[in-house]
């Protein structure tokens, strides 16, 4: 008896994982199915948009998309996020270089489960290139206005200074005069010194 209950039990049991493991594939998450640009293209221009396609709805909450220029790591930005049932978009920002780019994305399926996922692919143009030229044309005269300050330090502007410091040497000229003249006369005091010695020695 306690045989056939126990064998009931254990049934009872595997029956219930079975129907739990058979609906398991049923109550998966959305995953990403496809996206353009595609992971890894190569792009001439760059794309109007960035789109993810899932395969299940995403919620209209709680989604983001960002857009790395990986070669400088700067995050650039795109237009906000737009939600159509299982397709999640951003707008291409008005301007970037060329180079490769990731696309990251975090959304929201309809069971509340949250989804992570990245793209790279790589845009052979720059956007916003022309725009930016004149800018660099303009920085070019304040570059010219620059110059002359090099002018500034003109030779003529430092002669009243040379002229000013011309007398210098003349006052050195002048302090070893004075200087020649004072041992002049203590050379002359001490041969007259020496020479009365020699005198009064000499005398009677």
């Amino acid at each position: 008896m306690h045989t056939q209950v126990i064998r009931g039990w254990v049934v009872g049991v595997l029956a219930v994982l079975a129907l739990l493991a058979g609906a398991s594939p049923a109550a998966a998450h959305a995953e990403l199915d496809s996206s353009d640009p595609e992971d890894g293209a190569t792009l001439a221009s760059a794309p109007a948009a960035i789109t993810f396609v899932f395969g299940e709805e995403i919620l209209a909450q709680g989604n983001a998309v960002t857009l790395t220029d990986v070669a400088a790591d700067v995050r650039l930005e795109v237009g906000p996020v737009d939600v159509d049932g299982d397709t999640v978009s951003v707008t291409w920002p008005e301007s970037s270089p060329a180079g490769q780019f990731r696309a990251a994305f975090r959304v929201v399926s309809a069971d509340g489960h949250p989804i992570n996922g990245t793209i790279t692919f790589t845009v052979e143009q720059a956007v916003g290139a022309v725009a930016a030229s004149p800018a660099a044309v303009q920085a070019s005269p304040s570059a010219g206005a620059a110059s002359p300050a090099p002018v500034a330090e003109d030779p003529a502007a430092a002669s009243p200074s040379a002229l000013t410091a011309s007398p210098v040497p003349a006052s050195d000229d002048a302090d070893a005069g004075l200087l020649a003249w004072v041992l002049g006369i203590g050379l002359a005091v001490l041969i007259g010194a020496v020479a009365g010695t020699w005198v009064m020695r000499r005398t009677p």
